[in-house]
């Protein structure tokens, strides 16, 4: 039903767009557009980003908000036109099969076996008891409203009545069980859904997928493309059928399975259940008359409304195991709960405008919440010993929950109605192996977690729903935000977005502080991990999937379950958090011996408050993105060792750890910097030698959250691949000694934890003092994370510069027309050294309309040697502005387009990315096939002498 309700939302959406109330509409949103793009042209670039997005914000705005209009009208009328098909069910089927009440002076032993039916399954009142005279087989139907429930028995069934009175029994109770359990509800209210929806929305959508202009007259370029205009919205259609019928067909079976199982609590020992659904036909006789034969026929009796008799005679038999989720349940869970969020998000993100983010956020988080939860009871009901597969089932079951809720995006409404921007961004295909990727990562983490602490907590406490549900209410707490992460960046397309090498402001000739400078900025940049570090996960999410199972576990009482691993994951922690001290006290002596002074020393009018994260990287961020990567290999190096020895709670242990090094780097990190202060690495006007520079400042806990984000992002995988080693060893070495005749010690799962009294204390409040320490700094950074998500608001009242008015001579008949250079002569810092760069080649057109356009083609080169390293500056595309011409200055007023760049490649390799324009005013002197270039600013020197083309 949601994923149905999901799909109209993109339905009524493209049926709006093709409806005549939508042409006035668009056509004053094309105008807007056009009139956003003119502004902007003559906007400063560093504000045309800003000042164009909220402007087409506010174009779209009318549009979206209709168009919300219209969908909310059309999902407002398919919910009624499926509550009147709901309620005319009994009528429906009343005629359709002809019924009949049985009367009330039908044979009186008849009426008090029904009677006396009804009263034991608990029903508060009996049921109206209908007869079909022209259907011989021998079942029944429920269906109804509420208070006016009925039963329809087959003339077949009454036979049975007098044939078989225990199997007449067992039928009907099966019958009561749809009530008792209230199935009739669910299955008619799904049905009637699924058909109001083809009434009102997809007959509508294909209308005006086959034929756009049905209702008003559209412009040539809307029907450009068939095949985005009927083909993928029909396959989305298609699969989106199927996926409902099977989703409705597994609800069918699953209710049939509980309805048996409902109904065998009731029969009597020896009952005529079991022996009734044995007898029935396989495959149905309905599925047998569509022909297919063999194997298909098998199939599709097995995707039908009813399970087969096997499977339900074996749920009469042990209901435990029929319960059990199945993979293609789960897969189901994933791809109906994929198709809610992608359908919903492109129409309900438009309204969220700058909010977008945050929003796609806040609406996943609730799916991946249920997501989650189902996860969490599929394991559950799966057990924790391992019969019959149940652990590998388990960990099949995130594997296709994730699967399914990924290939759900390409195959939604959403992505066949908007697959040309799948390039641009939305659900970008190239992508979807990394996403899917991911998301099935995080579910196996959360499965595995769940399965770890629920066997230990069975064996030590016993089963406990309480228990239970605070393992998997701290689980969800966890997972559900960084779900909704996921699904915020990999829709959006940003899954990789931040993933980009960085150049140094100086030093390129120094190859490894180059090679440095770009791998430990690959991390720090990466845009998911940007956001899971401003939310309170990144540190307290870390603690509370080890502090949790530790309460529950009474780690910190004396009679208390504790497993012997605890105390080794902590020792591990601290030397590795002692080990990223030890490498950062010697960080600034090796910077200070291999870098020069000029490399690591800061310029005098530096202001950090400048710096906007796009330009190249000074020696100070550096150093601090390589303290960050050393911790992050530590964190990742400890949890590799804690997971490659552990046998037990590994996805506790490993937390535990992480935790337990992440909070002793933070410290480090400012002894490190104390000591580069003492140092001076950065230059005379640094901080000075002094005590505060060894102390924590207001900025530990971005530091902290800094720096386990950025552990966390390499320490999972490690740790992944250290558990399998650490179990394909323990594995191998257990055959090697069964094979030598050595039987192997047996794992221990009491309380192994033998520390003596003092120690265990020790440990107790080593414990409770780390969780503290950092749930304490996850609290006080919340202000932070909240001023991060919530977005800058844009000053719309402050108009963008006014495009000037255009001129028919610009003063100077000279300058018009076409130039080429033949020699750019500049002043260029490099390796932090100034060099006189040489170029040619760049053309300049100077029309007549006050526009100028620079072209430097295809490549425009420049090659020299540094310090016996080739350094080569390549020039391409083009840009243009607006300019005038007044007492022979050219001065340019505004950028119109960019679509050039400039870098910088030292042995072919690129280590920079320059500014490739500098739209600087230029003092001029044209004759008829001459054109030289200076500067006004007498601080500044280049010589461009051009000729006539």
């Amino acid at each position: 039903m949601a994923a149905v309700l999901a799909s109209s939302v993109v339905a009524f959406g493209s049926v709006y767009i093709a409806s005549p109330g939508a042409g006035p509409v668009n056509t004053a949103l094309d105008q807007c557009l056009v009139d956003v793009q003119e502004t902007i042209a003559y906007t400063p670039p560093e504000d045309a980003a800003v000042h164009g997005a909220a402007l087409v914000r506010l174009c779209m705005r009318p549009f979206l908000r209709e168009q919300a209009l219209w969908v909310g009208t059309g999902i407002l009328g398919e919910l009624l036109v499926a509550v009147l098909l709901y309620l005319l069910h009994p009528w429906w089927l009343y005629r359709r099969r002809r019924m009949r009440p049985i009367a009330s002076g039908a044979d009186v032993e008849l009426l008090d076996e029904l009677a006396d039916l009804s009263q034991q399954a608990g029903l508060r009142r009996p049921p109206t008891w209908l007869v079909a005279p022209y259907s011989t087989t021998h079942g029944g139907q429920a269906f109804g409203l509420p208070g006016r429930r009925r039963i329809c028995l087959d003339v077949g069934l009454l036979v049975r009545y007098d044939l078989d009175r225990a199997g007449f029994r067992a039928v009907l109770r099966h019958e009561l069980a749809h009530l008792h359990n209230g199935d009739v509800d669910r299955t008619y209210l799904s049905i009637a859904t699924w058909w109001a929806f083809v009434a009102v929305a997809v007959v509508p959508f294909i209308a005006v997928s086959l034929k756009p202009d049905l209702f008003r007259a559209r412009e040539a370029s809307d029907t450009a493309h068939p095949v985005a205009d009927v083909l993928f919205p029909f396959v989305a259609l298609g699969v989106l059928t199927a996926v409902v019928y099977l989703a409705r067909n597994a609800i069918l079976r699953a209710r049939e399975l509980h309805a048996d199982i409902t109904a065998a609590g009731w029969d009597t020992p020896g009952g005529a259940l079991g022996r009734v659904v044995n007898a029935l036909p396989w495959p149905p006789v309905r599925t047998r008359r569509i022909g297919l034969g063999g194997r298909w026929t098998e199939l599709l009796a097995r995707l039908g409304s009813h399970p087969s008799p096997t499977r339900r005679a074996l749920a009469v038999a042990d209901p435990g195991v029929t319960l059990q989720p199945g993979l293609a349940e789960t897969a189901g869970y994933g791809i109906v709960l994929g198709l809610v969020l992608y359908n919903v998000s492109l129409t309900v993100g438009g309204l969220l405008e700058e909010y977008l983010v945050v929003g796609l956020a806040l609406m996943s988080l609730g799916v991946g919440a249920l997501l989650l939860r189902l996860l969490a009871r599929a394991v559950f009901r799966t057990g924790t010993a391992d019969v019959a597969g149940a652990r590998r089932r388990q960990l099949l079951l995130p594997v296709v929950a994730a699967l399914g809720f990924a290939l759900s995006g390409p195959l939604s409404l959403t992505y066949a109605e908007n697959f040309d921007l799948g390039g641009a961004g939305l659900l970008r295909v190239t992508e979807l192996p990394v996403a899917a990727a991911i998301l099935v990562a995080g579910l196996f983490l959360f499965t595995v977690w769940v399965r770890s602490v629920d066997t230990v907590l069975v064996e030590s406490t016993g089963r406990s729903d309480r228990r239970r549900r605070l393992c998997a209410a701290t689980a969800i707490t966890v997972g559900a935000p960084l779900f909704a992460i996921w699904y915020a960046t990999a829709f959006g397309g940003s899954i990789l977005q931040g993933v980009q090498w960085h150049s140094t402001q100086s030093g390129w000739g120094i190859g490894w502080y180059v090679q440095l400078a770009g791998w430990t900025s690959l991390v720090h940049s990466y845009y998911p991990r940007v956001l899971v570090q401003f939310t309170p996960l990144a540190t307290a999410g870390l603690v509370l999937l080890w502090a949790v199972p530790a309460l529950l576990l009474g780690w910190f009482r004396r009679t208390g379950h504790r497993p012997s691993g605890v105390r080794r994951a902590f020792r591990i922690g601290a030397v590795a958090g002692l080990g990223v001290i030890a490498v950062g006290l010697a960080l600034p002596f090796a910077a200070r011996e291999a870098l020069p002074a000029d490399v690591r020393h800061l310029p005098a009018d530096f202001n950090v408050q400048d710096l906007t994260g796009g330009e190249p990287l000074y020696f100070h961020l550096v150093y601090g993105n390589t303290y960050v990567a050393i911790a992050a290999l530590l964190q990742a190096a400890g949890a590799a060792v804690v997971a490659a020895r552990s046998t037990r709670l590994r996805p506790v242990l490993v937390p535990l750890a992480v935790s337990t090094t992440v909070a002793v780097a933070t410290l480090g990190f400012y002894l490190s910097r104390g000591i580069s202060d003492c140092l001076r690495l950065t230059g005379p006007g640094g901080p000075a030698c002094e005590l505060p520079s060894f102390l924590p400042d207001s900025f530990i806990t971005f530091q902290l959250a800094l720096i386990a984000a950025s552990g966390a992002l390499i320490a999972v995988p490690v740790a992944l691949l250290a558990a399998v080693a650490g179990g394909l060893w323990r594995r191998r070495t257990h055959i090697s000694r069964t094979h030598a005749g050595v039987i192997p010690t047996p794992v221990s799962t009491g309380r192994a934890d033998a520390t003596r009294g003092s120690a265990r204390a020790v440990l107790a409040v080593g414990l409770a003092g780390l969780a503290l320490l950092v749930l304490a700094g996850a609290a006080v950074e919340v202000p932070g994370n909240y001023a991060f998500w919530k977005p800058d608001p844009v000053p719309i009242g402050t108009r963008p510069v006014p495009p000037p008015e255009r001129v028919e001579s610009v003063g100077d008949p000279c300058l018009v027309g076409t130039w080429r250079e033949v020699s750019r002569e500049f002043d260029l810092e490099l390796a932090g050294r100034t060099h006189r760069i040489i170029t040619t080649g760049t053309t300049q057109t100077f029309r007549p309309d006050g526009v100028v356009v620079l072209d430097y083609g295809n490549e425009t080169r420049f090659t020299t040697t540094i310090e016996r390293q080739r350094i080569d500056i390549i020039w391409s595309g083009q840009a243009d502005a607006r300019y005038q011409v007044q007492d022979g200055v050219i001065r340019y007023d505004a950028e119109r387009s960019q679509e050039s760049s400039a870098a910088v490649l030292i042995d072919g390799k690129v280590r920079a990315r320059l500014g490739s324009v500098s739209w600087t005013p230029d003092r001029y002197n044209c004759t008829t096939d001459t054109l030289i270039e200076t500067p006004t600013d007498a601080g500044a020197w280049y010589r461009i002498e051009l000729r006539r083309s």
